[in-house]
């Protein structure tokens, strides 16, 4: 497919990612656990999403602590809140940076299979090890904003052929280790699904 053409270097892509990562290890230091991947209440109505929980350790606490965690994210008590851009949740090499609803996005998705809805994984549950799996993914499209609950997805479907990247030849990858990583789109999906997994067990080979 078309690519977004970089204005900068690979490496400006890292950084987010990198951030991000930091702040996971952060938050985990903090809670003992990673966050999960969304918070939904027992009736299955989504309420907050792991990058909203990562805030305070993103430079964002003061913006943390005016979200209202009683209601969703979609509540009107909320909204004007999540309009608000982060920068460490935004590609550089992505114009986009608002939904229609003029709500901030987020060009990173995390890895469901990882960050469970209502999870509570800890790094030692990563039995594959931290540098073998997968903790988010840059995205080309479908953006999502960073405060929706279901801003997460199998790495499988969001990296290979015919996916829109934002870097020519591939997509970034945070794992769990902290360290971000370059894959390619033509990467074996075999082991991208090894990768992808905290506890399948697989032999995973170069990537």
């Amino acid at each position: 497919g078309a690519n977004y053409v970089p204005k900068r270097g690979k490496s400006s892509g890292k950084c987010g990612l990198k951030q991000i990562g930091l702040a996971m290890h952060n938050y985990h230091e903090t809670h003992r656990v990673f966050p999960p991947g969304g918070i939904e209440t027992t009736e299955g109505k989504p309420y907050h999403s792991w990058q909203t929980m990562i805030l305070p350790f993103v430079e964002q606490a003061r913006l943390y602590n005016q979200i209202d965690f009683d209601h969703p994210w979609t509540d009107p008590a909320n909204q004007s809140l999540f309009q608000q851009e982060i920068p460490q949740y935004l590609n550089p090499a992505i114009e986009e940076k608002v939904s229609p609803e003029g709500l901030g996005l987020s060009h990173y998705v995390g890895n469901k299979l990882l960050l469970k809805t209502n999870g509570r994984t800890q790094l030692r549950n990563i039995i594959d090890g931290s540098s073998n799996t997968i903790m988010a993914v840059e995205t080309g499209e479908n953006f999502k904003p960073w405060g929706d609950p279901t801003n997460i997805g199998d790495p499988a479907t969001l990296i290979g052929g015919g996916k829109k990247t934002s870097f020519r030849g591939g997509n970034h990858v945070l794992l769990s280790d902290g360290s971000v990583r370059f894959v390619s789109e033509n990467i074996d999906p075999a082991v991208l699904k090894a990768l992808s997994t905290p506890d399948g067990g697989e032999v995973i080979g170069d990537f």
